[in-house]
């Protein structure tokens, strides 16, 4: 047994850092307690290990400069991260860094590194007819959100009782991300949410407005609308006649999708108000804002607009009203000798629409 009385500074000082031995190694050595062995480190004033520090003696951490290099330059791994793989602090990952003058990343860098989300994310495709269909579905019934500018992450959430809305989240984002989804409540509502990374972030804006890129291409305009009117728009029978409709607020993007649908043929009065701020509705919801409508009655205009989105549309029970619809016009058209329509007619020459 060693004498715990001949245990001067110069010695603990050579075992305890030049040794580099614990103090549980140095108690061992002399049959006393670590306790003991760290209070005369403190007695004899010689600084005693951080955590860190002493993490990295126990499992012998040695952190190359290539590997270091590699892992946070490369590849583009956070200290945290790699301070994970190593089991010691992201401190002593972030001071060999410096150590090796590896130029350490900014704040606006590091923050979507350290926030990397749980589940897998891939790009979007970069398709821009898928993209122009799902801003359109964006603008009308989508919440997105980021949790701040430099999140790593964009949010999707949905709730809604229409199970085929729901599928159309569902399949439009499974591709790109993890997607839950709860069951139905007692209101028959179901949320369903995703993450997506920042290749999403057209989904970002909110605006009352249709980007000139969609409106310049007549396919890319197709899929917005159809995207729109799978949020927002009804095909239906009224009184036996055919009529799609279209409701939002978004006063300006109908008023462009009314232009934009003049200039291809499918003739259509303006958009007009159909339920006023303050108001409710059948369900005794408040609107906040006026809702504007447009609606499409004439059924050369009604068979145009079919063809035009049909390629496009997702929603399955609008696709369905859609070809009860046509099958409509068509029985009309021939039972009626394909007469034109002659009702809005005047209306059409009185606001300056060509016939």
């Amino acid at each position: 047994m060693k004498s715990i009385s001949k245990i001067s500074p110069k010695i603990l000082k050579e075992m305890y850092w030049h040794k580099k031995m614990s103090s549980p190694q140095i108690s061992k050595f002399y049959q006393c307690s670590p306790e003991y062995i760290r209070d005369l480190l403190r007695k004899y004033r010689i600084r005693i290990r951080t955590k860190s520090e002493a993490r990295r003696l126990l499992f012998d951490i040695h952190l190359l400069k290539t590997d270091l290099k590699n892992l946070y330059i490369k590849q583009k791994i956070s200290s945290v991260e790699i301070a994970k793989k190593f089991n010691c602090s992201p401190g002593f990952v972030r001071n060999k860094l410096r150590e090796y003058k590896i130029p350490l990343r900014s704040i606006q860098e590091a923050l979507p590194l350290s926030n990397k989300p749980k589940h897998p994310q891939y790009d979007f495709n970069g398709n821009l007819e898928e993209k122009a269909y799902l801003i359109g579905f964006r603008l009308g019934d989508l919440y997105v959100k980021t949790a701040s500018k430099n999140s790593s992450s964009i949010f999707i959430n949905v709730s809604s009782t229409k199970l085929d809305l729901i599928k159309i989240v569902e399949k439009s984002f499974s591709p790109y991300g993890y997607i839950w989804k709860s069951k139905s409540n007692k209101n028959d509502v179901v949320y369903i949410r995703t993450s997506l990374n920042r290749t999403f972030d057209f989904l970002l804006p909110k605006r009352d407005l249709i980007e000139t890129w969609i409106l310049k291409s007549k396919n890319y305009f197709a899929a917005f609308l159809a995207g729109y009117t799978d949020a927002e728009g009804t095909f239906c029978l009224c009184g036996g006649n055919a009529v799609f409709s279209l409701r939002s607020q978004d006063k300006n993007i109908l008023h462009q999708i009314q232009s934009k649908l003049i200039e291809l043929g499918i003739l259509l009065r303006p958009p007009k108000i159909a339920r006023e701020e303050g108001t409710k509705d059948i369900r005794g919801t408040i609107s906040n804002r006026d809702i504007w409508a447009i609606f499409i009655h004439r059924k050369d205009a009604l068979l145009k607009l079919i063809y035009l989105l049909n390629p496009y549309l997702k929603h399955t029970d609008k696709q369905k009203r859609m070809e009860i619809v046509k099958n409509n016009i068509i029985w009309r058209n021939k039972e009626y000798n394909n007469r034109q329509d002659t009702k809005w007619y005047r209306e059409y020459l009185k606001e300056g629409i060509k016939i």
